[in-house]
């Protein structure tokens, strides 16, 4: 019976950083692994990453594993248990309800060769009490179950930032009706950089919990939309422009994220990893002209426009 661990979190959280992290620890032990790794988008960029640093990576592509891609979520689980891996590690898209995880392990023909072992829930240590109705109902989802949540970036905010997510995660919570409190023993807030073997030992014996709650059911696709785009940028300085216009004009929509790669007109290319939180742009040694947009009530029109450059 292979174990299977979900490293879930809300658009932008850290997930895939983290499970890099996990992986060098899970593999340190000896351990066999593969990777299950979902976007929402029609290509995935978390995948291209990941691959990069030789996991072994299967993927899903163009619809959340709790909508559309369900299935493909399935038998992916069902070919990784007949190649006898010691842990699964899945990574859904930040767009996922974690009841449907439950539907799959804990039914036929799934549960016959696999397992929960763990859900680890990412949580950014700024928390945008702006999100919509909708993507509040996603991470509560997240948080519910989960037998750890992990704070990311709290290295880049102040102790009292983190406080307070904290604080508002807890009544995320009692707003959708549950007495779950998250606290020091449930929540780890450490400067991922500064994580130990203990540490990750603890997220490995974390467990998941599971109890009752009034579950809200929406199609995914018809609230968020994806959009993989190409472009160009004149430098770096014109893509951090860009950029930013994107993230505050509402004349592109409501957009929660941006990632990917992109090249300017000399050829240089650059990693774009983008949410709400704030943006970072760093050279990246990939070359994949593809980046992915995903948010609600997105302007196509004003997107398609968005990466011309001005010569």
């Amino acid at each position: 019976m292979v174990k299977v661990d979900l490293i879930t979190g809300f658009l932008g959280s850290g997930k895939t950083t983290f499970i890099r992290k996990y992986a060098d620890y899970l593999q340190r032990q000896g351990l066999k692994i593969s990777v299950i790794e979902n976007e929402f988008g029609g290509a995935s960029v978390d995948s291209i990453l990941l691959k990069n640093e030789d996991y072994n990576v299967k993927q899903i592509a163009g619809g959340c594993m709790c909508c559309s891609a369900k299935a493909s979520f399935q038998n992916l689980l069902l070919d990784a248990a007949t190649e006898k891996y010691d842990r699964i590690l899945v990574e859904p898209s930040g767009i996922y309800d974690v009841d449907e995880f439950f539907d799959v392990m804990l039914n036929e023909p799934v549960k016959d060769s696999c397992e929960i072992g763990n859900i680890l829930t990412i949580i950014d240590a700024h928390f945008d009490a702006a999100l919509s109705d909708e993507a509040k109902y996603l991470m509560f989802s997240q948080l519910f179950s989960a037998g750890k949540i992990i704070f990311s970036k709290t290295q880049l905010f102040p102790e009292e930032t983190t406080a307070d997510s904290l604080n508002q995660i807890n009544l995320l919570m009692s707003s959708h009706g549950s007495c779950r409190v998250f606290d020091n023993e449930n929540c780890c807030m450490k400067d991922w950089d500064t994580l130990s073997d203990d540490d990750f030992s603890s997220f490995y014996h974390a467990g998941f919990q599971m109890s009752d709650h009034e579950r809200e059911f929406m199609q995914h696709a018809a609230v968020f939309t994806a959009r993989v785009m190409a472009g160009l940028c004149e430098n770096a300085v014109d893509l951090e422009e860009r950029i930013h216009r994107l993230m505050n004009s509402s004349d592109y929509g409501t957009i929660l994220r941006i990632k990917g790669f992109i090249s300017d007109v000399n050829r240089n290319w650059y990693e774009i990893n983008c949410s709400l939180d704030g943006f970072y742009i760093k050279p990246a040694d990939i070359k994949k002209g593809l980046f992915i947009v995903i948010g609600q009530d997105l302007n196509d029109d004003a997107l398609k426009t968005a990466f011309i450059p001005r010569r």
